[in-house]
């Protein structure tokens, strides 16, 4: 009972801990990806790709270590999870330091696609798609150069017939405020997902320290007494 109860508050503490990163690390993976990848940087994204599997991989290894109530294994999640902040506090860095640079690249990007659109191609279709808005300053881009002919991707499900699925606003407001609500996901759960970091390798080593303690002590017990 003594062993269960010196170890257990720790291995939960450090299962929970694990889950919470995991729940953090989809904000952090998915809207690190689209913020890159919409301002066309390659290197970014897979930076944040990276990051985050990285990061998944840590958060498992913690959860196994937690069940398993292994010491050797959570000196080897201690090193990781290191290793892990790491890379997140680099990879903060970088961010903070081009946030403003990307969402200027992506609004060049998009008046660029929308520049270069033409009838049987039309380049804005992605961003459409993906941001739900329609043209740079709304439908009316479409209506007065196509003649009242809209893209499919103007429109929720693909269905203009319909007037009330036609995305009114347009992709250089609403894809730019999207864009800077998921580079404020990608930052806070950034941070959030160093702060749990930290909050997992404190109970990893105090979980390990109980388990080495509960096992020395039974070799202890078991040790016959020489008079």
């Amino acid at each position: 009972m003594e062993k269960s109860f010196s170890i257990t508050p720790w291995k939960y503490g450090l299962l929970a801990t694990c889950i919470l990163i995991v729940t953090c690390n989809v904000f952090f993976f998915s809207c690190g990806v689209v913020t890159w990848g919409s301002a066309v940087s390659r290197s970014g994204s897979y930076s944040a790709a990276l990051c985050g599997v990285s990061v998944f991989g840590v958060a498992f290894l913690g959860m196994y270590v937690s069940l398993k109530e292994s010491h050797k294994y959570s000196v080897y999640y201690l090193i990781c999870g290191g290793l892990v902040i790491s890379a997140l506090g680099a990879y903060l860095f970088v961010f903070t330091a081009m946030r403003t640079e990307l969402m200027g690249r992506f609004e060049e990007r998009m008046r660029r696609l929308f520049a270069e659109k033409t009838h049987h191609d039309d380049k804005m279709q992605p961003v459409h798609s993906l941001f739900g808005c329609c043209g740079m300053d709304g439908p009316q881009d479409y209506l007065r150069t196509e003649h009242g002919a809209l893209p499919s991707s103007c429109c929720y499900a693909f269905d203009c017939s319909n007037p009330s699925h036609v995305y009114e606003e347009g992709c250089s407001t609403k894809a730019i405020t999207n864009l800077r609500m998921q580079a404020d996901l990608n930052y806070y759960s950034c941070l959030a997902i160093i702060s749990l970091e930290f909050m997992g390798l404190f109970t990893a080593y105090y979980m390990g320290k109980a388990r080495k303690h509960a096992k020395t002590k039974v070799k202890d017990e078991e040790t016959p007494m020489n008079d």
